[in-house]
């Protein structure tokens, strides 16, 4: 009884009382709260930055690899021209070659009429195999010229 004597007495004070520890408990939530914001937003930071030095990692590997193949290429390209020109020099010798033969032949048939129907004959069939070599290069090379305008098409593309 004289517990609720007390408490008749002194109601306003344990309300107050009351009321104060409820304040200073709501502040500190909201103080807790306040930090875990600010460290899930330190933490989004985080996490954004780690996100993008990788996309920039990948990007510069990706950069790297390209550069390296447009190198392979190009050594590539250059190894080949040299070829190509190795064996331009030797056709061209080799047609010498054949044109100081055709000019021996065609000094002989000047003088020999049987040599010249057979040289005539041989150079008619020597002409018809050239033609057809040659008609098979061009359609080679306008293969080439087509796919070499693709490729650039698509490089341009992609730049």
């Amino acid at each position: 009884m004289t517990y609720l004597l007390l408490v008749a007495k002194y109601w306003r004070e344990l309300t107050i009382g009351a009321l104060l520890s409820v304040s200073v408990s709501a502040i500190s939530t909201c103080s807790n709260i306040r930090d875990g914001a600010k460290n899930m937003q330190t933490e989004h930071t985080l996490e954004l930055t780690t996100l993008r030095a990788d996309y920039e990692a990948r990007a510069r590997k990706l950069e790297q690899e390209q550069y390296d193949q447009t190198i392979t290429a190009i050594n590539a390209a250059t190894a080949r021209a040299k070829a190509d020109a190795a064996n331009a020099a030797r056709a061209n010798a080799t047609n010498e070659r054949l044109s100081q033969t055709i000019d021996r032949l065609a000094a002989n048939a000047a003088t020999d009429a049987d040599y010249r129907v057979e040289y005539a004959a041989t150079t008619g069939e020597l002409l018809k195999e050239c033609s057809g070599s040659i008609t098979k290069l061009a359609a080679a090379a306008d293969g080439h010229v087509n796919d070499i305008k693709l490729l650039q098409d698509a490089r341009r593309g992609v730049q």
